[in-house]
């Protein structure tokens, strides 16, 4: 989308995920680009926009930075940096159980990370294993995906009014029952 980015690889989720790399900048970078069906919809397009500028404002060791937000050729995406790692779904469909030590140091940092967007007025949404990437050289988990669902969630009740919105295993009761206004206490 941006001339400065190189496209190098792809991965998948609710949006497509690209492995780039700035080369103003000389960095790797990850685009997340908001599906087409999606984007044409401009409720759902602002809804994205909006919750990408506020998850932008994050600034957090455990939360993966986002670096621009933008649309360009009806393409919404936002840049943000590149985690070298897995989620810890993937860490655990590989190899089963964590050690309880390590355990406790994700659950610290993760519920310290959304503490601080807590008090900043972000919502996560969809806290789940798939959006907590663990760091291959430092171990140190980050949080991805702030507002991906709040937008998804537009979509989904131009369509079926009380929809609920999120991954059903780690809903909150009252996402499960389709609350609309949510704060911090629904992601823990």
């Amino acid at each position: 989308a941006h001339p400065h980015l190189l496209l190098a690889g792809v991965a998948g989720g609710m949006a497509a995920v690209f492995r780039a790399l700035d080369v103003r900048l000389n960095r790797r970078v990850a685009i997340k680009v908001l599906p087409p069906e999606m984007a044409f919809n401009d409720a759902v397009r602002t809804r994205f926009l909006r919750e990408a500028q506020m998850a932008a404002q994050l600034t957090h060791r455990n939360i993966v930075p986002i670096y621009t937000v933008d649309e360009k050729d009806g393409l919404v995406f936002f840049v943000m940096a590149l985690v070298d790692g897995d989620s810890v779904a993937t860490l655990l469909a590989a190899s089963g159980r964590m050690p309880a030590a390590e355990v406790r140091v994700i659950i610290g940092d993760v519920a310290d990370a959304l503490g601080y967007a807590h008090r900043q007025g972000v919502v996560h949404r969809d806290i789940k294993p798939d959006n907590i990437l663990m760091d291959r050289v430092t171990r140190r988990p980050m949080v991805t995906d702030f507002g991906i669902a709040r937008a998804a969630a537009e979509e989904q009740r131009l369509t079926v009014a009380g929809m609920a919105v999120g991954t059903p295993a780690y809903m909150s009761p009252e996402q499960a029952m389709g609350e609309r206004e949510l704060d911090g206490r629904s992601d823990i």
